[in-house]
């Protein structure tokens, strides 16, 4: 009896309790729930702690509006972030887009400060049709007398924008000792109607390996390259362009290589979409000229060939997720049997609720190792990888399912004890 009893107030108790945990207003307030992709700025942490009029759900299938932030680089250097509202269940139908540019030196958190202000301004239009309408205000802060958004102003710079880089890094143990060290240097021009971009690096890796107390094995592999793009736009399709670039490599056996490509691009959506969906062919035709190293398998120092190229890419990023799709496939005029075929998939997929689906595989034939030195490798240079060996193929893979189940709010922040050293 005494059982029964008290099974029957809990039967009574916990649905009581755990309705008074949820928020108090979970089923008048707007359900929204962020999709953006993993940069500095998608700082979810930061949008829960300074937008908190918004029910924040970790599921699309219980949200009322969906945030899809799409990105994509500026001729400045700077970032472009595309916030598109997706209405859904009470606001099915209801769509809504907003740009926000951040500037080339703008940092990652003037970014998200930038991103939080334009999801606030994509709000109102969603929280004036629920009971939160009489509480919103709206102000325009004053810019002074006269001034206006439109006026053109002059750049010193002509659009080119200029960026240097020096990177090392360094790690070891007490029988290994690893340093290596990567310089850039990039000049870019970008307008509506034309991209320049120009580049040069140069690396350093150094490897050292004690194999016992008298004998120690170094892997050293350098490398440097110059390259510049240069493309015309033809419309809201096409575009026109050539590439040019010069490189060495110790592990691919390249003393000089020298190429000249002229290409011609044809996207089946308008480049203004470019964040959100492409379906993109590209024809390239050129000469590239070897010299190398080491003498090669095919008794040769230097060589020029005529090489053609046609690139396919298929990317769209949709509320049900996000699929990339390439084919590269790469052949020598003076001789067919050279060629090389290189394909890639990235999927992201959100199969139900809570299930997702992530996946990337890239998987190339490998037709053209003409560069390969005609030497004899030790065991060292093989277990280090310091030249490159003769392959018909490379791939690369990965796949994860997930599934998150339980409490549909994501309101709460508690950054206490999070990471350590040692973690």
């Amino acid at each position: 009896m005494i059982k029964r009893l008290l099974a029957g107030i809990l039967y009574v108790l916990v649905p009581a309790i755990a309705a008074a945990q949820q928020p108090a207003d979970s089923t008048t307030r707007l359900n929204a729930y962020l999709d953006c992709e993993a940069f500095e700025a998608c700082d979810f942490d930061f949008f829960r702690t300074e937008i908190t009029f918004v029910n924040w759900v970790r599921d699309r299938q219980v949200a009322d509006l969906h945030l899809l932030v799409t990105t994509q680089q500026t001729g400045a250097g700077g970032r472009e972030f595309t916030v598109t509202f997706l209405g859904l269940r009470r606001f099915a139908g209801v769509t809504d887009t907003l740009r926000y540019v951040a500037p080339p030196a703008a940092s990652p958190d003037d970014q998200r400060r930038g991103l939080a202000r334009t999801f606030r301004l994509g709000l109102v239009r969603y929280l004036a049709r629920t009971p939160a309408a009489s509480r919103i205000t709206v102000a325009i802060a004053d810019t002074g007398a006269g001034a206006s958004q439109s006026t053109s102003k002059h750049d010193p710079w002509n659009y080119w924008v200029f960026s240097a880089s020096l990177q090392s890094f360094l790690q070891g143990e007490k029988t290994f000792k690893s340093i290596n060290a990567w310089s850039s240097l990039e000049a870019n021009r970008v307008t509506e109607h034309a991209k320049t971009q120009l580049s040069f690096n140069d690396q350093y890796n150094q490897s050292d390996f004690e194999i016992d107390s008298a004998n120690t094995f170094t892997n050293i592999q350098r490398g440097y390259g110059a390259s510049l793009l240069q493309v015309a736009a033809l419309g809201q399709h096409w575009s026109a362009g050539a590439r040019t670039s010069m490189s060495s490599s110790t592990f691919n056996n390249y003393r000089r290589v020298l190429r000249f490509t002229p290409a011609l691009e044809y996207d089946v959506f308008p480049y203004a979409q470019s964040t959100r969906r492409q379906l993109r062919l590209e024809y390239d035709v050129g000469y590239q000229h070897f010299l190398y190293n080491d003498t090669t398998i095919f008794d040769r120092t230097r060589e020029g060939k005529i090489v053609h190229r046609l690139l396919t890419s298929v990317a769209t990023r949709e509320p049900w997720g996000s699929i990339d799709v390439g084919v590269n496939a790469q052949s020598y005029l003076d001789d067919h049997t050279k060629y090389r075929l290189e394909s890639f998939t990235e999927l992201s997929l959100r199969l139900f609720r809570g299930f997702s689906l992530r996946m990337f595989g890239s998987y190339s034939v490998i037709r053209d190792q003409f560069n390969l030195a005609k030497k004899d490798f030790t065991p060292e240079e093989i277990l280090t990888r310091q030249f490159q060996r003769g392959t018909t193929y490379r791939y690369f893979g990965n796949v994860g399912l997930s599934y998150t189940f339980g409490s549909i709010y994501n309101n709460v922040v508690n950054p206490r004890m999070t990471g350590g050293f040692f973690d």
